[in-house]
């Protein structure tokens, strides 16, 4: 996202399609689509997921991290208790924390199907990621009565991980 200092993302509290609350962040308009994806998820490496643009198909996940260069639609099963988001532009890091809930679904429209979202602006998909905690291969169903708790946080981190002084990994392991 670039721009001047005073920029800053958006954290949007949506609530998901399971009724579950979801974060998204969206970045200040008039950033770059090519500097905003700068930014990887990290934390979800080795894991199965199930792809929804291939009929919700099972795949493992090969790269080192997450980086966004096209849509994206995936459930990540079994996926840890933190996941780091990383803006390499605004020298930052997310760090999302969940429990009670065992999946994290990764979301992003691009540019073509942005474009047929009637509440969704053609140009959005650029300054927005979507991670959001999920029970999705297990859907948690309670019968009258039953109670479940889940959370959900988000933190923002300064960090100055371009210039290689901050270790994601150490990220993930802090408390």
């Amino acid at each position: 996202m670039a721009g001047s200092g005073s920029e800053r993302a958006a954290v949007e509290l949506c609530k998901g399609i399971n009724g579950l609350d979801k974060v998204v962040l969206r970045g200040p308009r008039g950033s770059s689509a090519e500097v905003y994806f700068e930014v990887r998820v990290e934390g979800l490496e080795t894991l199965d997921y199930l792809d929804n643009l291939e009929n919700k198909e099972r795949f493992t996940e090969q790269g080192d991290a997450l980086t966004f260069e096209s849509e994206v639609d995936k459930v990540y099963l079994g996926a840890p208790t933190k996941i780091a988001i990383l803006d390499h532009e605004k020298k930052r890091t997310f760090v999302l924390r969940k429990d009670g809930l065992p999946d994290a679904v990764v979301w992003n429209p691009w540019d073509k199907k942005a474009k047929t979202m009637t509440d969704f602006g053609d140009d959005e998909y650029m300054h927005m990621l979507c991670v959001e905690a999920a029970a999705a291969e297990k859907p948690i169903t309670l019968k009258p009565g039953e109670e479940w708790k889940g959370r959900l946080e988000l933190s923002a981190v300064p960090s100055s991980y371009c210039s290689g002084q901050l270790d994601p990994q150490k990220v993930l392991q802090s408390s």
